[in-house]
């Protein structure tokens, strides 16, 4: 490729770099670095090439664009469905925050139209390689504790950061255990994963870990006890120990998580089976308030004041959904889980090595989008875009084929003797 149509691929593990002091909070809430380097990217995807309509996503497109569109009048309609009176700063909130998911979900849709082919596809798992080390760099040098913003309703935690990790990680730890890749990839890969669990266990986002555990052992059941496998859980077991030993911030975390008597001197009791749930239970009773208003919802990101949801939400993203855009907007969200799901499973994205990888960070995804409310916009959000880019651009197979290109036979001449004939 030339360096115009590459320059996409170096430019992305950017998105991810630790604040750099850019972070802010503003009437938007807080603003990462990549909310200022998401444009740049935009326009580095629009001027390299690809093709403008992969097979696959179209029906995931349309799932977003209806989404979009049905959460759009739901924020229309807050002043009318609420007694704000001309007080119009919610719903101007409510629609900014819908910018920042469209022009997130624009990125990643725009990123599917560019991985158009096998060698494209093994330059964006380079770069993908290249976000886990700066995502490893962000999570080890963070400063370990989150940044709020409760006067403008909105804030970044190594929650968040460690999710997002947990979807990339378990995504090139599925592409390695399934063989995917030259050697020079592999070994790459292998070295970039320790510095991405590392990053992951020292975090202190408990939502990561449990993501990316569970993504781990799907692998595990879908692969079994291979070389690969053995050496993945080998290396995820020694850094956790290690971690333990060397580290008490993560000693800690993990003592507080799995000891009840602990929580007991401090007054923690919220737990499932004695584990430390962080109060997840109880906040999802939030969905309690869907009766109120199950149709249009309260509005995107309409919190607090007369919506009768609290202001920091249940802390489950699939929750929220169905809070804020009503019973068709939360059931849209999941059908666009769904979807990539079973795209996932199609006979190219095997045959392209791409179904364990995708579902095992499907399942990193689901997992930590049920511990905070990750996916309105941001990182997170391009995160889940980025996995299933490679799959959303596979081409649509017929049902009896079972490779990726098939020629068209009818339409070649037929080679006289000695002829040597090339496509």
């Amino acid at each position: 490729m030339r360096f115009r149509e590459r320059l996409w691929l170096f430019f992305l593990p950017l998105m991810f770099l630790p604040d750099l002091g850019f972070r802010r909070a503003t009437a938007l809430g807080t603003l990462d670095i990549g909310d200022y380097l998401i444009l740049p990217y935009i326009i580095l995807l629009l001027v390299a090439k690809g093709h403008a309509c992969p097979r696959y996503s179209k029906g995931l497109r349309y799932v977003l664009v209806a989404f979009v569109a049905w959460a759009l009048v739901g924020v229309l309609t807050i002043n009318v469905r609420y007694d704000y009176g001309f007080d119009y700063s919610t719903m101007t909130f409510s629609l900014l925050k819908i910018a920042k998911l469209v022009l997130y979900g624009l990125a990643g849709v725009l990123t599917m139209t560019k991985v158009n082919g096998s060698h494209v596809r093994r330059e964006f798992h380079w770069s993908l390689l290249g976000v886990i080390i700066v995502m490893a760099i962000s999570l080890l040098l963070g400063p370990g504790k989150d940044i709020e913003d409760k006067t403008n309703m909105g804030y970044i935690s190594h929650n968040y950061l460690s999710v997002t990790a947990a979807i990339l990680f378990s995504y090139c730890s599925g592409l390695l255990a399934s063989g995917y890749g030259s050697k020079r990839w592999k070994l790459a890969a292998a070295v970039t994963l320790v510095f991405g669990l590392a990053g992951i266990l020292m975090s202190e986002g408990r939502g990561g870990w449990v993501a990316t555990i569970l993504a781990v052992l799907y692998v595990m059941w879908r692969k079994g006890l291979r070389r690969e496998i053995i050496a993945l859980v080998a290396g995820f077991l020694m850094i956790g120990y290690v971690s333990y030993r060397e580290f008490p911030s993560f000693q800690q975390r993990l003592d507080f998580t799995v000891s009840p008597d602990l929580r007991s001197q401090t007054g923690e009791t919220t737990n499932i089976a004695g584990l430390d749930e962080g109060g997840r239970i109880e906040n999802w009773s939030e969905i309690e308030n869907f009766a109120n208003a199950p149709f249009w919802g309260t509005g995107f990101y309409h919190r607090a004041g007369l919506s009768g949801i609290w202001w920091n939400g249940s802390h489950n993203f699939f929750i929220q959904m169905f809070l804020e855009t009503g019973f068709a907007g939360g059931g849209l969200i999941l059908l666009a889980f769904a979807r990539m799901w079973v795209e996932a499973g199609s006979r190219v994205a095997q045959q392209a090595l791409l179904t364990t990888p995708l579902r095992a960070a499907l399942i990193a995804a689901v997992a930590g989008g049920m511990s905070g409310d990750y996916y309105y916009g941001g990182i997170a959000l391009l995160a889940v875009f980025l996995v299933y880019a490679p799959t959303g651009a596979l081409p649509r197979m017929r049902k009896a084929h079972v490779v990726e290109y098939v020629p068209r036979l009818a339409y070649q001449p037929v080679a006289e003797k000695g002829t040597n004939w090339t496509r």
